[in-house]
C-alpha cells in the first residue's frame, strides 16, 4: 500500500502537466494573404530570424484557461509567425532564398483569452525588411481574432486553440496590407 502511494504521488503530478499542454494547429496559409503577395509586382524576399520577445504580454507557453499552448514549430511563437510567412510567400512565388531584400521579425505580444461568452486572441509583431543591409521598413503590426466562446472549458479550451492561427492570419493581411511593405520588398 505504502509503495502504490510513493507511485501515485509521482505519476499524478505527470498526468496532470500532460494533460494540461496542448499544440497550436499547424498554420493553414489565408488565400486572401496568397493574393495580397502575388498582386505585389516583382516582390520578393526571404526571411531573416523570427524570434519573441519574452514579457508578461508574451509568455511562452501561452496560457489557454488551465491549459498551456505550445506551438508546433520551434520553441516559441515566432518560429510558427516565420512558419505561417513562408508558407504564404512560396505560395504567392515570393520567397527568394537568393534575394538581398530580408524580412525579420520579433512577436511582441500573443495572448489567448478564451473567455465565458466571448474568446480572443491577439498577435503584434515587429517587422523589419532591410535591403544589402539598409533598413526600409520597421513597424509593429497588431491583429486581433474573435469567437464565441463558453463557460465549459472542455468546449472554449478546444475551439480556443482552434481560432488561434486565424489571429496569426490577420496579422499577417496587415502587413501585406501596408503600402509601405509592399514597396520594401520591392
Amino acid at each position: 500500500m505504502n509503495n502504490l502511494m510513493r507511485v501515485f504521488g509521482w505519476l499524478a503530478p505527470t498526468l496532470l502537466v500532460t494533460a494540461c499542454s496542448v499544440v497550436a494547429p499547424p498554420y493553414s496559409p489565408s488565400v486572401d494573404n496568397i493574393q495580397a503577395l502575388k498582386n505585389a509586382q516583382a516582390a520578393q524576399a526571404h526571411l531573416g530570424t523570427f524570434d519573441s520577445q519574452a514579457s508578461m504580454s508574451n509568455v511562452y507557453p501561452v496560457a489557454v484557461r488551465a491549459n498551456l499552448m505550445r506551438s508546433p514549430v520551434g520553441d516559441s511563437f515566432g518560429p510558427y509567425l516565420a512558419d505561417a510567412m513562408t508558407r504564404e510567400l512560396t505560395m504567392a512565388g515570393r520567397l527568394a532564398p537568393q534575394s538581398d531584400i530580408e524580412v525579420k521579425a520579433t512577436l511582441l505580444k500573443n495572448s489567448v483569452d478564451a473567455g465565458l461568452a466571448k474568446g480572443e486572441a491577439i498577435v503584434s509583431a515587429r517587422f523589419v525588411v532591410t535591403r544589402a543591409g539598409t533598413v526600409r521598413y520597421d513597424q509593429v503590426k497588431t491583429a486581433s481574432a474573435q469567437w464565441d466562446s463558453s463557460f465549459a472549458a472542455a468546449i472554449a479550451v478546444p475551439k480556443a486553440v482552434e481560432e488561434y492561427p486565424n489571429a496569426v492570419q490577420n496579422l499577417l493581411a496587415q502587413l501585406y496590407a501596408d503600402p509601405a511593405f509592399i514597396q520594401a520588398i520591392q
